[in-house]
């Protein structure tokens, strides 16, 4: 690597590093099942922006919001957590702008991008994280079905009950955009109806537990009294950001990365009106309006829809819970995916990992586990700022600091298995973080924890770079330097599986007789204890000699 400069690599068309063509997509009902979960989308498997941003909108029915925003309101006050709900709009449409025009542009989602930031084994620590933490989601969203069912039907055992429910959603998940596009289409008009039902049912007074006569000045409410300060809205706004903003701003990427690369500032656009305005005020607002509706004693708006509309009310519950959950399971599936290839060094058809997804969640619903969510939602919100701040202060400073290419590098060949800068990063902040969330430094700390973290985490990259200097700093990202190979077509084959992708999937590997062969045969060798990043490549195939 020494008589080998990075800058070499700005010399070269982005599309030897990611696909930029723009095409029409291609049926195959393989992939309709496995969206590429483990390698760059390529651009004849490319969506339109719209329906990208379509299937994205399940999310923002899903319950668990308007739950949130009105457990924070019980916990801090409407006015901090309305004021919270402000900031957490400005933070996620930064966020989700910047992950999403990234995203669309290299058609590469969540997991991918870590291994870049963390390394090649590293990453597998967020990415588990995140999965475990959508299985809690999921396991949230599916106890307020059973919950709403057992009232009508309180002769049939719980667990029965959830069992039910589990085994609707599994078939709902097993297929991937294309099927999620045409769900979510479905629903929305019904979610849509049953919603406008309920501020009607709410306001014309067809329930006396939930009626707008209780809800006057709805944003001042505060059952419990709560004196508003900067604690109360900085502890408002951690809580909001971490049980949410911070994870949607690169959740949402395992959406945006199947989205054409021609229409990446549309998608980009279209999240932060989704992330930041639907998400993170209107729908939090809401549960903030139906608690008050309810005199301020019921927070679930699965029980306010009961209550106003009786069995249609049951139904809503099902359609907004089925949207959530079946975005639930595509994202945790795959980030399981993303983990178990990178462990096993096996390649697994993601649908496959829907069996024990929805066991564990199924565990989680029916014994106590849920009972302790808040307080795994506030050490997930350190994790998760952790997360975010160390991944955009290695892109945003550490990068351009020593002229690292902004794109991310995910295969196996080329990457270390620590990236230590951006690793370190995440690791330390969540530490201090945790620390300052049990009030080890006082209750201020404790109130800005999340903020602390998401600090440091951003601070720590460039910090870390200047310390290693630019070699050092340059191998944490490369262990070998890519080479790029001369051909002229734009796709290849690979040398080990037979299987054609374009030309930026492939890696030359000395191991399979200097041969191309594609990051997923090169992830899945177990055999050549990565013998390319220990003896020089021979270049007995077309390379790039200027590289």
């Amino acid at each position: 690597m020494a008589n080998r400069d990075i800058k070499d690599l700005a010399n070269h068309s982005e599309s030897y590093f990611y696909d930029t063509r723009d095409l029409e997509r291609r049926m195959d009902s393989g992939r309709e099942k496995d969206d590429y979960g483990t390698r760059r989308v390529p651009g004849d498997w490319r969506f339109s922006a719209w329906s990208s941003a379509w299937s994205w909108m399940g999310l923002s029915t899903a319950i668990a919001y308007p739950l949130t925003g009105a457990l924070l309101t019980l916990a801090f006050g409407a006015v901090s957590v309305m004021i919270g709900f402000l900031i957490s709009m400005v933070l996620v449409g930064f966020g989700v702008y910047y992950s999403s025009l990234k995203s669309a542009d290299e058609g590469i989602g969540k997991d991918l991008m870590s291994r870049s930031s963390y390394g090649y084994f590293g990453s597998a620590l967020s990415t588990l994280f995140v999965g475990i933490y959508l299985v809690i989601l999921f396991s949230l969203e599916t106890s307020v079905i059973a919950g709403s069912l057992a009232e009508f039907l309180p002769s049939i055992p719980y667990w029965l009950l959830v069992l039910l429910i589990i085994a609707i959603f599994i078939p709902l998940g097993i297929y991937g955009m294309v099927w999620i596009a045409k769900l979510q289409t479905a629903t929305f008009f019904l979610y849509v109806i049953g919603i406008v039902l309920v501020f009607i049912g709410i306001f014309s007074g067809w329930s006396e537990l939930s009626n707008a006569a209780f809800a006057g000045e709805w944003w001042r409410l505060n059952p419990n009294n709560v004196p508003t300060s900067w604690m109360t809205i900085i502890g408002a706004t951690g809580a909001w950001m971490g049980a949410f903003g911070f994870m949607n701003i690169f959740a949402s990427t395992d959406i945006t990365r199947m989205t054409r690369r021609s229409e990446r500032k549309k998608i980009a656009v279209f999240q932060v009106i989704i992330n930041s305005f639907i998400n993170s005020f209107l729908i939090g607002a809401m549960g903030i309006f139906f608690l008050a509706s309810s005199n301020g004693v019921n927070p679930d708006p699965g029980v306010t829809f009961v209550w106003v509309l009786g069995p249609v009310g049951l139904l809503l519950v099902f359609v907004t819970q089925l949207r959530g959950n079946v975005m639930n399971m595509y994202l945790g599936t795959l980030a399981f995916d993303n983990v178990l290839a990178q462990i096993s060094k096996k390649s697994y058809m993601r649908s496959w990992l829907l069996i024990p997804f929805v066991i564990l969640g199924f565990i989680m619903v029916v014994s106590s586990f849920l009972q302790y969510f808040s307080t795994i939602a506030t050490f997930a919100g350190v994790v998760f700022a952790s997360w975010v701040g160390s991944t955009f202060g290695e892109s945003m400073l550490v990068r351009p600091l020593y002229k690292i290419p902004k794109w991310s590098e995910f295969r196996r060949a080329y990457l270390p298995n620590i990236n230590w800068i951006g690793f370190t990063s995440l690791i330390v902040p969540i530490f201090i973080g945790i620390l300052a969330t049990m009030g080890v430094w006082g209750d201020a700390f404790m109130a800005s924890s999340v903020f602390v973290s998401l600090l440091l985490a951003f601070i720590f990259p460039v910090v870390l770079a200047l310390v290693l200097g630019k070699e050092r700093t340059i191998q944490q990202y490369f262990k070998r330097i890519p080479e790029i190979p001369i051909v002229e077509t734009e796709t290849m084959t690979c040398f080990v599986t037979g299987e054609t992708e374009h030309k930026s999937d492939f890696v030359l590997c000395p191991f399979h007789g200097d041969n191309w062969i594609s990051s997923k045969a090169c992830a899945t060798e177990t055999k050549c204890n990565k013998v390319c990043q220990i003896n020089s490549v021979t270049n007995t195939v077309p390379v790039d000699q200027s590289v």
